[in-house]
């Protein structure tokens, strides 16, 4: 195939590339001037996928669709087999039903999320069903509701790149757009420059035959700036008597054109030859975006709408297509009519639109349009609409309706009502993410607010955009200061407070503040804000050791069990969240939450319920469980309102597992964000992971590095505990390997200080480690003693630190030159670890046996080790398994050592040849 063959002259390089990804996968995304020929590249990138036999849904707004609620997501779903949406839970296919005005909203509150979860479950079940390629054309004016539900799945969308094609043709000021930003990699950018005069020439010749000469294409194409459309547009206007322009080129100087050579004027000169009423009817289906003959008839009957139609088709400007809708031949040629028409003329159109269009957010956004005075009226009409298309997923749209009814709101009346309404504009786009639309609306809002409590409702708004923490809590001691006494913004600015020294590293103020904002909330019986206050306080109290955070717990259980208005995910979160290694009450009812979540449709518990889950899962030492739960957050969509919680999920589940490349990938990110809005809490969360993903690398000083921060935190803010992590275990393990002994004192008192909270593990291992200590000192009989008598302790130690207890115990007989026992303990610890699927632990045993002289199981592969094994036996090369595993090409030749040498093989073929036989 080749550019030529689709009319493309001049588009090799651009054309291959997308040509590509059509057939074999990947995104693409075409950038260019309007007119430069993204479209036709797009149309035949169709055609290409079609004959491929991929499924091809193609997506081509206009710039008045952009009004539309999930008009591109209609648009899309016409495209798929009949009952695709049969299969989705419950919850997403009402949600599309309601989106699509399929079905009436019944009252219920519509989780955001559930139809960006639609649509992925949809491009799942596709591709699923075969390689599909999505094209959207001219994307910049894709409706934001469609283009939001699509980011969203496309950015979580598990499937194999060769199933998926998203081709984008979008303008250059657009290409930043989120919707670009977070299509999936393989990714390709493709920027369509001008044409040459060459290109040009083909393609005058190809449209309009042999009689334009060399000399006449290159003026047209000097002319049109090597812009295709507008070439075409001159030629066009030309070729009723091309003989005149050639004799101008013969004399030496470029023709004089009939039509003025700048795209928007050739537009205009083709809409100008239109007869007036036929302008004056295609007028409305540019202001609508879109709209049937059917409706057009109603609107302004069927003589002159037939009239319209045969003039439009004349003149090449447009036609009737699927569904009896009417349709321009070039999207640039809607944006060319609305321009030719006056400004009363548009109003007119909008008018009539608003007055006879069936859904009442469309009539609203064309009353919006014809209003140039405030009207009440008006306002609440919008208003209402605003309240209809939130109640439909979209909530950028709402914020836009809001913010034209709070526009439409007359300066006359009470200033209570328009800073209301401006209020709830902020609160909606802050809902629908658009933070730089919500701090606009803020401006409009500060004005409004003449008293106290008005000034402190909008601060405590503009703390919802402010990145960093510092910031904040400076905003939040405004409102504080400003809130009076008793209102429900001063509680949640308290309680906001609160968390914010929290963050920061603030514990003393942090109990202070909630302690206040629970008093506050329980003497005014407000029970919402008294379960946040309630949370509040014990997280400061489980940090701290402070407070007592038994009570606190069982004050959230009672309040939950009287109010019928909380969901049981509450209560459930919180004490997963929180519980200890072995409560066997902390799992059942988390599970039983996130599918009573899922059954309900309400997703935006579902961020909460997994981070405590995993956290659960994974102090309980219950690795394949852990990755298994993230696996199932991933599939429906949990992380979509995580900040931290989804990188402290993956970190964790990669660290344990021992993927320690993707860990650390995604602790240094996490590492960087933390420091960038200046949380004190999750920068010593994830250096506490970084210090364990280095300490089971045996990177004793990268260990160090980020262990010392941690412990630096905690000495300053006096923080004794950190969700249960025993990062100080790790400090210690690390400052033993390179000698620093005092830090392993230092280590020692941390765990001390959180064994005296109530953390008997936390004892334990502070045991351990001083036993270690000792022995590297000479003390080794009492170190023996000492580390026996913990081995011999049972359900204190989560499996995993009981077997780092066993595996210290070997260190210490080897070290003893107790030799057959430190072999049979290694051996052991070697054995449990691979049980528990923690293989960058099974090897470390397996070197510290090495170093015994005794070699137990040494013929045994650790998963991580079988792993490998079996994609370098099916022929995949070191970098191929590196990248299947998330590790690095070191890291794959150091287990091939050990596998050759425990197998017994010199090759790899050799290798291919054990695991054929079945006998690895």
């Amino acid at each position: 195939m080749t550019a030529e063959e689709f009319g493309l002259f001049g588009r090799e390089t651009a054309f291959q590339v997308i040509a590509d990804a059509s057939t074999a996968g990947g995104q693409v995304v075409v950038s260019g001037e309007p007119g430069v020929g993204k479209s036709s590249l797009l149309r035949a990138a169709g055609q290409i996928a079609q004959r491929a036999g991929r499924r091809v849904l193609a997506i081509t707004p206009t710039q008045f669709d952009q009004g539309l609620p999930f008009a591109g997501l209609a648009d899309l779903l016409a495209q798929c087999p009949p009952g695709i949406t049969d299969g989705l839970p419950a919850p997403q296919r009402r949600a599309l039903a309601i989106a699509l005005q399929l079905l009436e909203p019944d009252g219920r509150g519509m989780d955001p999320l559930a139809v960006p979860l639609a649509i992925r479950s949809l491009l799942t079940d596709l591709c699923e069903a075969g390689p599909i390629t999505v094209i959207l054309d001219d994307a910049q004016w894709l409706d934001l509701a469609t283009a939001g539900g699509l980011a969203f799945a496309l950015r979580r969308l598990a499937v194999g790149p060769e199933r998926l094609s998203v081709l984008v043709g979008i303008r250059p000021e657009a290409r930043r757009s989120d919707l670009v930003r977070t299509l999936p990699e393989p990714r390709r950018d493709v920027e369509l420059a001008p044409l040459d005069e060459s290109a040009i020439t083909q393609l005058l010749h190809r449209n309009f035959g042999s009689a334009w000469t060399q000399a006449v294409s290159a003026a047209v194409a000097r002319t049109s700036e090597g812009n295709p459309f507008l070439a075409l547009m001159i030629a066009q206007a030309m070729q009723s008597d091309v003989s005149r322009w050639r004799w101008s080129a013969r004399e030496g100087h470029d023709p004089v054109f009939p039509v003025p050579p700048s795209l928007t004027d050739v537009l205009g000169e083709k809409v100008s030859l239109l007869p007036a009423a036929a302008q004056e009817v295609l007028l409305l289906v540019s202001a609508a975006g879109r709209l049937s003959v059917g409706q057009l008839d109603k609107f302004v009957g069927a003589d002159r709408v037939i009239a319209a139609l045969e003039a439009a088709a004349d003149t090449d400007v447009a036609k009737v297509g699927p569904e009896q809708r009417v349709a321009f031949t070039h999207p640039l040629l809607a944006s060319a009519i609305y321009e030719a028409a006056t400004s009363a003329e548009r109003r007119r159109a909008h008018r009539l639109l608003a007055d006879s269009l069936a859904d009442p957010v469309e009539r609203a956004l064309h009353r919006a349009r014809t209003t140039v005075m405030p009207d009440s009226e008006v306002a609440e009409e919008i208003e209402r609409a605003a309240d209809i298309a939130a109640g439909r997923g979209a909530l950028q749209l709402a914020g836009e309706l809001l913010e034209s009814a709070a526009r439409a709101t007359p300066a006359a009346g009470a200033v209570a009502d328009r800073f209301a309404r401006w209020l709830r504009v902020v609160d909606t786009y802050t809902l629908a993410g658009d933070t730089e639309a919500a701090l606009a609306a803020l401006s409009e809002l500060h004005p409004l607010a003449t008293d106290p409590k008005a000034r402190a409702e909008a601060i405590r708004r503009r703390i919802d955009l402010t990145r960093r923490m510092p910031g904040a809590r400076s905003l939040a001691e405004q409102g504080l200061a400003l809130a009076p006494p008793g209102t429900e913004v001063r509680i949640e600015l308290i309680t906001l407070l609160g968390a914010l020294h929290r963050l920061e590293g603030n514990g003393p103020e942090a109990l202070r503040l909630t302690q206040e904002a629970v008093a506050d909330a329980r003497g005014r019986h407000q029970d919402a804000a008294l379960l946040r206050a309630l949370y509040g306080r014990l997280t400061v109290e489980r940090h701290w050791a402070s407070g007592d955070a038994a009570r606190t717990l069982a004050e959230i259980d009672d309040l939950v069990a009287s109010t019928h208005d909380f969901p049981g995910a509450v209560l459930a979160w919180t004490r997963a969240f929180f519980a200890s290694w072995n409560d066997p009450e902390a799992e059942a009812p988390v599970r039983l939450e996130i599918r009573s979540a899922l059954e309900a449709g309400r997703y935006g518990d579902l961020t909460q319920l997994y981070i405590a889950l995993i956290l659960y899962l994974t102090r309980a030492s219950r690795i394949p469980e852990a990755h298994a739960a993230l696996d199932e957050a991933d599939r429906v969509g949990a992380w979509s309102l995580s900040a931290f919680q989804e990188p402290l999920a993956r970190a964790l589940v990669a660290a344990y597992t021992g993927a320690l490349d993707l860990a650390r990938t995604v602790v240094e990110a996490a590492v960087e964000e933390s420091r960038a809005i200046e949380s004190t809490y999750w920068l010593s969360s994830f250096l506490a992971i970084r210090g364990f993903v280095e300490t089971s690398a045996g990177e004793w000083q990268a260990a160090l590095h980020a262990l010392r921060e941690v412990a630096a935190v905690f000495d300053r803010t006096h923080m004794v505990d950190l969700e249960q992590v025993l990062w100080p275990i790790d400090y210690a393990d690390a400052a033993l390997q390179v000698g620093a002994l005092d830090e392993v004192e230092r280590a020692v008192a941390f765990l001390r200080r959180q064994g005296a909270s109530g953390r008997p593990e936390a004892t334990v291992a502070a045991d351990r480690c001083e036993a270690l200590r000792r022995a590297a000192t000479g003390d080794v009989d009492v170190a023996l003693q000492s580390l026996q008598r913990i081995v011999a302790l049972d359900g204190i130690e989560s499996p995993f630190e009981a077997t780092r207890s066993r595996l210290a115990l070997g260190q210490v007989y080897r070290r003893a030159g107790h030799k057959r026992n430190s072999a049979d303990t290694l051996t052991t610890a070697s054995k449990e670890f691979t049980r528990l699927d923690f293989p960058r632990w099974a090897e470390r045993a397996q070197l510290e046996l090495a170093r015994s002289g005794l070699h137990h199981s040494g013929t045994e592969l650790t998963q991580n080790e079988r792993r490998v094994a079996e994609l370098v036996a099916t022929g995949r090369s070191n970098q191929e398994v590196a990248a299947a595993l998330f590790v690095s090409v070191k890291t794959v030749e150091a287990h091939l050592t050990r596998i050759y040498r425990k197998l017994s093989v010199r090759s790899r073929t050799e290798l291919a040849r054990r695991f054929a036989n079945g006998t690895p």
